[in-house]
């Protein structure tokens, strides 16, 4: 016996027109692409936090190695009991577009022609009767030769291997150059000189031969005289030298920081753009140069 299948008047199959299925997409356009900003936005802020961090703590590791150096320079421990006797060795010598040869002795340091950053050479006596001297690179420097037991260190920017500009150290302890901070941009050094003193003793260098207090800060290549004259002060002599200021502009690498447009001030005080997606900080630290600078004088009673 066939049966027919059941039809129940009134009740249509009904589906979606085409207009709510492009409404429908469109929502879920709009809803995707809200969630894919906000991803891509958190993304990008945890990139700027984790970029100016790394900033933030490569600097300082960078100014706190240059400072410390600087700290040190001119220290010597006099040959004789006469601690006014000048000693000849130059401490400090600096270039604003950097050293034409890293590698040469102290005194024929030269600086290269054009424009780049600054580098600056810093040594100090450490021959002291059990003492071992050594360079930034950790490496224990010359016991003989003609200046046995004297740290020489250089400090420039030059390319990392990954391309990238970095803050590098040459030492005397015989090693080769190494990087010591990745991202390092620029290196600016002001040196801020004391004013000559007229009544200072001729033929012999005390501290009493500059005033001690800083008149005015000038760039490296005011200086002209690499070691302190032993017939009188003069203001173009790195003897003069009582404080530097140290200035650097770290960056991130690529993507942590928006395309292009952010202002940042470079070590002039200049506003400048950034042309790429790199976040950049400039850092600034001062550090007085404690074997430049004038004693402290003894009270006096009236």
């Amino acid at each position: 016996m066939n049966r027919r299948a059941s039809f129940t008047p009134g009740i249509r199959q009904r589906g979606y027109s085409l207009i709510e299925v492009l409404i429908s997409l469109l929502i879920g356009a709009i809803m995707i692409g809200a969630v894919t900003v906000a991803i891509s936005g958190t993304g990008l802020s945890g990139r700027r936090q984790s970029g100016h961090a790394q900033m933030g703590e490569d600097g300082q590791i960078a100014l706190t190695i240059i400072a410390s150096q600087l700290r040190m320079a001119a220290f010597w421990t006099p040959d004789s009991p006469v601690l006014s006797l000048h000693n000849t060795q130059g401490m400090l010598f600096g270039c604003r577009n950097g050293f034409a040869n890293p590698a040469a002795a102290f005194a024929a340091l030269a600086c290269a022609s054009g424009a780049g950053n600054d580098a600056v050479a810093i040594r100090y006596d450490t021959n002291e009767g059990g003492v071992t001297g050594f360079d930034c690179l950790g490496a224990a420097v010359p016991a003989g030769g003609t200046t046995p037991g004297w740290v020489d260190n250089r400090f420039y920017i030059a390319t990392s291997p990954s391309g990238n500009p970095s803050l590098f150290c040459r030492g005397n302890g015989g090693g080769l150059p190494q990087m010591l901070v990745d991202n390092v941009e620029t290196l600016q050094l002001r040196y801020g000189v004391a004013e000559p003193n007229d009544a200072s003793i001729s033929g012999k260098w005390e501290q009493s031969t500059y005033l001690g207090q800083t008149i005015r800060y000038v760039r490296a290549d005011t200086f002209t005289t690499p070691i302190c004259p032993k017939t009188g002060a003069v203001s173009t002599s790195w003897c003069a030298v009582t404080v530097a200021r140290v200035c650097i502009t770290m960056r991130t690498n690529l993507g942590a920081g928006d395309p292009a447009g952010t202002p940042f001030l470079n070590c002039d005080g200049v506003n400048q753009t950034i042309a790429d997606s790199r976040l950049r900080r400039t850092m600034v630290t001062t550090v007085s140069l404690r074997n430049r600078t004038e004693p402290p004088q003894p009270e006096t009673t009236p």
